[in-house]
């Protein structure tokens, strides 16, 4: 199957896919290493479960509103592998949040977690491989039609739809767990087309979340090369 590498055209998965197998990868780790006599281990894995359901479900909905409800238009069937697979998802990912949520609870109260967190690192083993396979299909299928049926400015145009409707804390949670999945040159290039729209202030926010989420090295590098802005203000 001919893939997107290599394609100069714009590529509408590329960066949410990116934080998604951060944090897929992440929770898959904590669910099999947490101490869970440990509270601030225990707060840690749950937090990073919420960010990773959140992303799940709004990043569909993006993707149903924005872009396959467009396809569809273009080439009627075209989204229906894509929807079907959704639906599936959001039923095995609404199992895992109850299974997350007992978890942590009894964690909590200090009671015996073993079989049900050996339960809990299992299933997230098995969403994780069939959620990869999916983007892989959106990459590699999704996005060769995509290209097909529009122009690099529509779907740009989409993406600005998708920022649009999109909460400034949701927009940070995307930028703390893509920008390491990113090398730096890719990561430069994602900036500073963000640095040339984003207000003044919201741009200091995601070079602070960033802070966090880079090696000290990587950022000290990203802010060199970034330039104007007067970074110390943020932090």
């Amino acid at each position: 199957m001919k893939t997107a590498l290599a394609n100069s055209r714009i590529k509408m998965f590329d960066i949410p896919h990116k934080g998604l197998r951060h944090l897929l990868a992440q929770l898959n780790l904590l669910a099999g290493s947490t101490d869970f006599k440990s509270s601030i281990q225990v707060m840690r894995l749950h937090e990073l479960g919420r960010d990773l359901f959140q992303l799940l479900r709004e990043h569909a909905a993006d993707e149903e509103e924005f872009l396959l409800a467009a396809l569809e238009q273009r080439q009627p069937g075209a989204a229906l592998l894509n929807q079907e697979e959704h639906e599936i998802i959001e039923k095995q990912q609404a199992t895992l949040e109850q299974l997350l949520d007992g978890l942590i609870e009894r964690a909590r109260r200090g009671e015996a977690v073993e079989a049900l967190s050996e339960r809990f690192y299992f299933e997230i083993n098995r969403f994780q491989s069939a959620y990869l396979l999916h983007m892989l299909e959106e990459e590699e299928h999704t996005q060769q039609l995509l290209w097909k049926h529009f122009s690099d400015e529509e779907l740009l145009e989409m993406r600005r739809n998708i920022l649009g409707r999109m909460a400034p804390a949701t927009q940070l949670k995307w930028y703390r767990y893509a920008a390491p999945y990113m090398s730096h040159s890719i990561r430069l290039q994602w900036l500073n087309g963000v640095k040339a729209v984003a207000p003044v202030p919201f741009f200091m926010q995601i070079l602070e979340t960033l802070s966090e989420a880079l090696s000290p090295k990587e950022f000290a590098q990203l802010r060199v090369e970034l330039g104007e802005f007067n970074l110390q203000r943020a932090f």
